[in-house]
Order: C-alpha cells, then sequence, then structure tokens
C-alpha cells in the first residue's frame, strides 16, 4: 500500500494462517496520521505478502481510546 499512503512504518505483524498475516502500521496520508490493521494475503508468484481490502484505518487521535478497548477485553 506504499502507493497509497504518503507514508508508513510497520509496527508488527501477526500470523492469521498459512496463507495471511495482520499487519498493524502507524500511516499517513495528507499530514493525518492513521493506525492501519490490515490482513495481507501471500501471493505465491511475486513472494511477497500483499494488501487486501480487510482492514481498517483509525485515526491517529483516537489511539488511546482503542488502548482502553483492547485493555477492557478479557
Amino acid at each position: 500500500m506504499a502507493d497509497f499512503w504518503d507514508k508508513e512504518e510497520l509496527i508488527g505483524k501477526l500470523s492469521k494462517n498459512s496463507r495471511e498475516e495482520i499487519q498493524i502500521k502507524v500511516v499517513e496520508k495528507k499530514d493525518k496520521k492513521y493506525i492501519d490493521i490490515r490482513t495481507f494475503w501471500f501471493d505465491s508468484n511475486a513472494d511477497e505478502f500483499k494488501p487486501s481490502q480487510k482492514g481498517v484505518a483509525i485515526p491517529y487521535d483516537s489511539l488511546e481510546e482503542l488502548k482502553s478497548f483492547i485493555n477492557s477485553i478479557g
């Protein structure tokens, strides 16, 4: 998605299964920051993971609220 975002920084990856992973990134578009949480699929022809449409870009301003939600789980 490097062509879409102006800037992106990979924070971490979670394995979903043998063909998919979830990537968490801090991204920026037109000077606005987001937390992008997206499923990537493995393209064996290109031997790399590629972004899917399954994901969400959360405004960076909502980071504390997102942390609160995650901390309330379990």
